[in-house]
């Protein structure tokens, strides 16, 4: 007689799920099952900071700033266990690994499309915090300024800086693995010099909040003619 499925196995949909990963007959090694769960846990994770920014951006969109700020904190929950999750390949050596990478393809994490929808999607919410400030007449360096008069916009703002912050430092982790893994001074499965990776890096969703910083230092006297103490 055939089991049937509780309903938690049902709502989940764990036949399926837990099918989704290669037989054990098929694996190139055993840690493979380690290196294909680990990156589609990852997918997964990346597909719900996908929907918290495009909630976040609706809710700023209509002028609800504190609800943004629920659903950024959200991303940044994610963004700092993401790092966690991939450490896990730490556990793969690389003799094993390249075993692994010989089954990929031409297959490369720089095609994960939960990754480079969030490269795609985080610069959005730029243009409706904008807007929010500008139904305020406000400045950045205004906000900067006078945080607790408009404390839910300075907020709104600290949790983009935390998500930028917090995405780079997730490439970094990433361009570390890859260090760690293969070298930095060797090509992807799709050709691209490994180091390319360090630009990424560098990259910033939100310039304009993170320059504000510098002017506001400027202006109040502090990155010059300083006295010093008697």
């Amino acid at each position: 007689m055939e089991r049937q499925l509780s309903d938690y196995e049902k709502y989940i949909r764990t036949e399926e799920l837990l099918h989704l990963q290669k037989n054990e007959d098929q694996l190139a090694c055993e840690d493979e099952l380690t290196f294909q769960m680990i990156h589609q846990i990852a997918e997964l994770h990346f597909k719900l900071v996908i929907q918290y920014i495009g909630i976040a951006r609706k809710e700023m969109e209509a002028g609800n700033p504190h609800a943004a700020i629920r659903q950024l904190q959200r991303v940044n929950m994610h963004l700092k266990h993401l790092p966690e999750v991939f450490n896990l390949v730490k556990v793969i050596d690389p003799i094993d690994y390249h075993t692994i990478r010989l089954a990929l393809g031409r297959g490369s994490g720089q095609d994960s499309p939960g990754f480079n929808r969030i490269l795609q999607e985080g610069p959005t919410l730029l243009e409706p915090f904008e807007r929010l400030l500008q139904a305020r007449n406000l400045t950045l360096l205004e906000l900067h300024q006078k945080p607790q008069e408009h404390d839910d916009l300075y907020r709104l703002m600290r949790e983009m800086i935390q998500f930028d912050e917090s995405f780079q430092s997730f490439r970094y982790h990433h361009l570390q693995l890859v260090k760690r893994m293969i070298g930095l001074e060797t090509n992807s499965l799709k050709g691209i010099p490994a180091q390319a990776l360090q630009k990424g890096v560098r990259h910033e969703f939100y310039p304009p909040l993170w320059k504000v910083i510098s002017e506001l230092t400027d202006v109040t006297g502090s990155s010059y003619n300083v006295q010093p103490l008697p």
